[in-house]
């Protein structure tokens, strides 16, 4: 079976992060420069405010300094617009790539991977989660980025003017980051608590809407809502200290500027009483203060978001380190083929589930016809298929296509020549036609009435009001189970595969139905193979070759009748099913 190498260090958050935005720096760095461009506009303002008050002390000329004041402002406004919808623009295309490339190593992982994990859980980080790394990736990296080189050139243009001043706004400042740091970290523990706890609302809805029916068939509603409700309320007490968290930074931001504003007024207001520093001076030095409120806002804005942004790429980390099937091969094997008679071989296979085994030294030989499993719950049958697909993989021995190795065929070749239906009959399609169409887009409406017609669902489909086209919810919601398998089964008629395996495809069908269906897939074995497990006799009593599966070893092999003269295992399973004769 596939696993993680869990002996592999994940990276850091941050190095994640540089991580997600290869391919898109050079990019980043323009926008570095319009947002440093747009605030380099807006930190001449008060020199040039300085200027114009200048200009009214000494009587000279107001018309210039005013003019570049109007245009520095105009420029600062066009580069605020541009930088802004540059960024949103940017991250909204970080998170379609991010998803695009979530999306397919979900799809590329392996069967026993994805169905080991909560599906809600997997919803929730390619959605929340991205959606928390779409604002951290642009904005808050940006901002991040920006906002202490602002500051740094304030701090600078401040210089000139009064260092007595700026010992003041170093001071604050410094004290106010260090505050700002304790706070972060349990911020980010929070919003970590808190996409874990959605992550599970997420799970517990998808649960309970898969099995609908049984919920309401049980008179669960409350249980369920009692315990989606408790979790729901989990999230919202994460979500509050979070918040909490979040306002205590805003304020401490907010609150270091409005007493370095009034740190200097005062001392400003001393300093030009004594004539050490210059009214206009004064002035110009409170604008870069009030100035300051929107970079430090930048600032811890962003540090808040790359909190939540490290709680998400955890998470989608993980995803994105889902390991995925083996690779299909550049060259293909020797002796492989994509065509052939369609003849499976099991050769001494064991396989297990964490440790505990299934199959053991199981081997038989199924050729073009019909060939059965049967046996207890939990024999092996529907593994036995699982491996022909592979969905699993074998622990010891081989199974064959054709005399070759399934392991040796790429995948896609390999489920290309084969056809399946499983239990749940599952449909993808929200239409007769898409689900028939399904994996077969090549199919024209005679195939399609051809399929139907060869599991008995053509004039059905007929009387439907809008024929093919007709809407059958979301999985076939609308149709009965019998109708499900039907369906499922002529799909796989429609793939024209070398080999056909059924598991327990016909469970839901009434006897008449599935006596049918049964010379229908008679018909099929006449040109395929066909493999098809099942607890009802019928369909064995006109099989090719029966094989009984008994605790994950093969017991006995032959047809149907022979089996029942001859082992007793054999004949107390057909009796417990009904008359077979």
């Amino acid at each position: 079976m596939t696993r993680v190498d869990v002996a592999e260090k994940t990276p850091s958050p941050a190095r994640l992060m540089w991580r997600y935005l290869r391919g898109a720096r050079a990019f980043l760095g323009l926008m570095l420069v319009l947002e440093l461009a747009s605030n380099g506009a807006a930190l001449l303002q008060p020199l040039i405010v300085e200027r114009v008050l200048a200009a009214l002390q000494t009587g000279t000329g107001l018309s210039g300094p005013v003019f570049l004041l109007a245009g520095v402002s105009l420029a600062s406004v066009i580069l605020v617009g541009l930088s802004s919808f540059t960024l949103g623009r940017f991250g909204q295309r970080l998170v379609l790539n991010l998803r695009r490339g979530l999306i397919t190593r979900l799809l590329r992982a392996p069967v026993p991977v994805i169905e080991s994990r909560p599906a809600g859980d997997l919803l929730s980080r390619v959605g929340s989660d991205t959606t928390l790394l779409q604002h951290t990736l642009s904005v808050a990296l940006v901002h991040g980025a920006t906002a202490p080189l602002v500051l740094l050139t304030v701090c600078v243009i401040l210089a000139f003017q009064d260092l007595t001043l700026l010992s003041f706004v170093v001071v604050l400042f410094t004290a106010a980051g260090v505050a700002e740091w304790f706070v972060l970290n349990r911020l980010y523990k929070a919003i970590d608590a808190e996409q874990e706890r959605i992550g599970r609302i997420t799970t517990a809805l998808q649960r309970i809407l898969v099995a609908f029916r049984m919920v309401k068939a049980a008179g669960t509603e409350e249980d369920e809502a009692r315990a989606v409700k408790e979790t729901t309320k989990q999230a919202y007490r994460a979500g509050v200290l979070a918040a909490g968290f979040d306002a205590v930074v805003e304020a401490i931001a907010a609150g270091s500027v409005e007493l370095l504003f009034l740190t200097v007024l005062a001392v400003g207001a001393i300093r030009v009483s004594s004539g050490a520093l210059d009214s206009a001076t004064l002035v110009a030095f409170l604008l870069y203060v009030i100035y300051l409120r929107e970079p430090v806002d930048m600032f811890s804005n962003a540090a808040a978001a790359l909190s939540e942004g490290f709680a998400a790429v955890n998470r989608v980390e993980q995803i994105s380190r889902l390991p995925a099937e083996d690779d299909e091969p550049t060259a293909r094997p020797r002796g492989t083929t994509v065509s052939g008679s369609g003849e499976v071989v099991f050769r001494e296979v064991t396989f297990g589930y964490r440790g505990k085994p299934v199959l053991s030294n199981v081997s038989f030989r199924a050729t073009r016809g019909l060939t059965v499993l049967v046996g207890a719950s939990g024999a092996g049958k529907t593994t036995v298929l699982n491996l022909v697909e592979r969905f699993d993989d074998v622990q010891a021995g081989a199974v064959l296509l054709d005399d070759v190795d399934v392991r040796s065929y790429p995948r896609r070749d390999l489920r290309r020549r084969l056809a399946y239906v499983g239990q749940e009959a599952t449909l993808l399609g929200e239409t007769v036609r898409a689900a028939l169409c399904y994996g077969v887009p090549d199919a024209d409406d005679a195939d399609l009435m051809r399929g139907l017609r060869a599991v008995m669902l053509d004039d059905w489909v007929v009387s439907l009001p809008d024929g093919l086209d007709t809407d059958i919810g979301e999985r076939g919601a609308v149709l009965s189970g019998g109708q499900r398998q039907r369906l499922a089964v002529a799909r796989a008629l429609l793939c024209r595969a070398d080999v056909l395996l059924l598991d327990e495809a016909t469970s839901q069908l009434d006897g008449h139905s599935e006596r049918r269906l049964l010379r229908t897939i008679a018909d099929q074995a006449a040109v395929r193979t066909v493999v098809a497990s099942t607890h009802r006799f019928g369909v064995a009593r006109d099989a090719d070759q029966v094989i009984l599966l008994d605790a994950g070893t093969v017991r006995a092999v032959g047809r149907h009748d022979e089996l029942l003269d001859t082992d007793e295992r054999y004949r107390e399973l057909a009796t417990a099913a009904g008359p077979s004769r």
